[in-house]
């Protein structure tokens, strides 16, 4: 029979229908193949990513204890609330909703809250921390229900004394985005917190630890179902300190409503047992983070609180006045009993640099000169006194360079010469410039540690200690990791005749009738020191008003740096108050009672 045209038109449809579904079914093996085959490595890597997590465990970082043991800066446990956004895509509302009630928060805050810090954050979210135990027991309870959602045990930067050791110790901050890109190799993550500023920033090295690791498996809402393996971390070293935690705390308090900063140290090898600046902010609080407006009005402030001013140079007035007079001695361009007369002021050429006492002091011998701080005395050395030769003299004293201390930060202070000057305004030096140094003044700038340390070098006979901090820093695994030690760094070029002249003023400043830091006297002890008032601007109406009737910014810096006892030197206290006045009035005072605090337990 033959098929009818009919018959076969279908017998073709079957026939091309047959090659389609064969086709197909060759697209659909190539597939299976690519992704089975070609792209397994890939879809496995995908798979395990999202069933297996390799979380970083953070390692405690190092404690900081001073000199008796006592606790400047640890760690304390925290907890943290995580958001995986990943996990939240679809069911962000209705997760986030279920949190707010759990936290007790309102839904559109806490939403807000998680979209600002979803914006800065790399993978998971730190929505919130330091959730109470309550807190995480009911996280905890619900967590089939928040997917995503993870609590986590962290510990956290704490500084018991808060503000006292601020500018010393420094503190901690979360890593930005710009350190991580830099830091990773080191291993830092974006999780992870860095020492910005003091102790904290110059030994981040040891005191950050090594980081452990944990492998976690994950159900498909981001759920911990098992840990597979766990590498634990390393604390990092503590550090222990040459630091006085009661002076440190004592000396903040006489400073805390004032701008400026108190040194002490041992003038036997240069231990620092205090290094306090003020106003100070409270290092606990960069752990959490300042809001834009709260850190607007820091930097508002006219005295400056995020400013170490125990490192920073100012012009130190008459406290640098034994540095003038023993260049004069060693060079002797004065006789020790030479009378020079002070009539109020002197005059060089045409110009009249005046004295502190209008009337004058009268007749002034070296001892006197320095008791009641006489600036004619020392315009007639500043007129016999070569600059460069005393700017040379002041660097062998310490001057011009930075202490050692290896803090971040120090400025080195200015000792000009004619070189500098023509360095730095292309003019040359002028003579009149030579008695403005000589009495603290002019171009010269010095921080208040290169100026306590000088004056522990006359403490001590002449030996400039590098001023330390550190004693030892030292891990779990046993043996120091760092020690460290007194160090000379080299000797004042004087001889001690000159010494002892120069020491006999400054007793008498402290223990004379006339003397100008008569404020720091200690019942029992003798006392040696030295008052600097130093002018921020030059003033020529100002004489007959008040320190507080003068606007704040235009107050001169009162200056006081005393050790004792003068037979044999224990302490030396250097005492800096920005824009305080006189120095007798406004730093002596507070040497005083820093004084009778350490020789009779007197708390001020």
């Amino acid at each position: 029979m033959i098929p009818s045209k009919r018959t076969e038109a279908f017998q073709q449809r079957l026939i091309l229908f047959g090659y389609f579904c064969g086709f197909v079914l060759f697209v659909l093996l190539l597939k299976l193949f690519y992704l089975q085959i070609l792209r397994h490595p890939y879809f496995w890597r995908l798979a395990r990513e999202r069933t297996y997590d390799r979380r970083p465990l953070p390692a405690p970082r190092g404690r900081i204890f001073d000199r008796r043991g006592l606790l400047l800066a640890g760690d304390r446990p925290t907890f943290n609330l995580y958001v995986d956004p990943q996990y939240l895509r679809g069911k962000e509302d209705e997760v986030l909703r279920r949190l707010a009630r759990l936290l007790g928060e309102d839904f559109s805050e806490l939403k807000n809250e998680f979209l600002w810090k979803k914006k800065k954050a790399y993978g998971e979210v730190l929505l919130k921390k330091r959730l109470s135990r309550d807190t995480v027991a009911r996280l905890e309870a619900r967590r089939y229900f928040l997917p995503g959602i993870r609590v986590e045990p962290r510990p956290e930067r704490y500084y018991p004394f808060g503000e006292a050791f601020f500018h010393v110790l420094g503190y901690v901050a979360p890593i930005t985005q710009e350190e991580i890109r830099r830091l990773r190799p080191l291993g830092y993550g974006p999780s992870d917190y860095v020492g910005r500023t003091g102790l904290e920033k110059a030994y981040e090295n040891l005191l950050r630890g090594r980081k452990g690791e944990r492998e976690v498996e994950r159900d498909a809402f981001g759920r911990v179902v098992h840990i597979v393996s766990e590498t634990p971390p390393q604390p990092g070293a503590d550090l222990f300190l040459t630091l006085e935690a009661a002076f440190q705390r004592q000396a903040y308090a006489l400073l805390k409503d004032k701008s400026g900063a108190v040194v002490i140290l041992d003038p036997s090898d240069g231990e620092v047992l205090s290094l306090v600046s003020a106003p100070a902010l409270d290092p606990n609080h960069f752990v959490e983070g300042w809001s834009p407006q709260e850190w607007e009005k820091i930097l508002k402030d006219p005295r400056h609180p995020q400013l170490n001013k125990a490192l920073l140079s100012f012009h130190p007035g008459s406290t640098f006045k034994p540095v003038t007079l023993l260049a004069a001695l060693e060079a002797h361009l004065v006789d020790p009993k030479e009378i020079i007369f002070c009539p109020g002021y002197y005059r060089l050429g045409r110009r009249v640099f005046r004295c502190w006492r209008r009337w004058g002091h009268g007749k002034v011998d070296i001892v006197r000169a320095l008791a009641e701080s006489c600036d004619t005395y020392f315009y007639v050395l500043g007129e016999r006194l070569d600059i460069d030769y005393l700017a040379d003299f002041a660097r062998k004293c310490g001057f011009g360079k930075a202490s050692g201390l290896g803090f971040p930060g120090e400025k080195p202070g200015i000792v000009p010469d004619r070189a500098w000057k023509r360095v730095r305004f292309g003019e040359r030096w002028q003579k009149g410039e030579t008695l403005n140094v000589a009495i603290g003044q002019g171009f010269l700038e010095v921080n208040l540690l290169q100026l306590t340390r000088f004056y522990a070098a006359l403490a001590n006979g002449g030996t400039l200690w590098q001023p330390w901090l550190v004693k030892e820093a030292s891990g779990l695994e046993g043996g120091p990791l760092l020690q460290r030690g007194p160090r000379a760094l080299g000797r004042l070029p004087v001889h001690p005749e000159n010494l002892r002249w120069v020491i006999q003023g400054l007793t008498q400043a402290v223990e004379g009738k006339r003397g100008t830091g008569r404020a720091a006297r200690v019942p029992g002890i003798l006392v040696a020191g030295k008052t600097g008032t130093a002018q921020v601007v030059r003033k020529k109406t100002e004489k007959d008003r008040k320190d507080e009737e003068v606007p704040y910014e235009e107050r001169d810096h009162a200056w006081f740096v005393a050790f004792a006892p003068v037979e044999k030197p224990e302490i030396v206290v250097g005492v800096f108050v920005e824009h305080g006045g006189h120095g007798g009035r406004a730093a002596a005072p507070i040497a005083g009672k820093l004084l009778r605090f350490y020789f009779k337990g007197e708390r001020p």
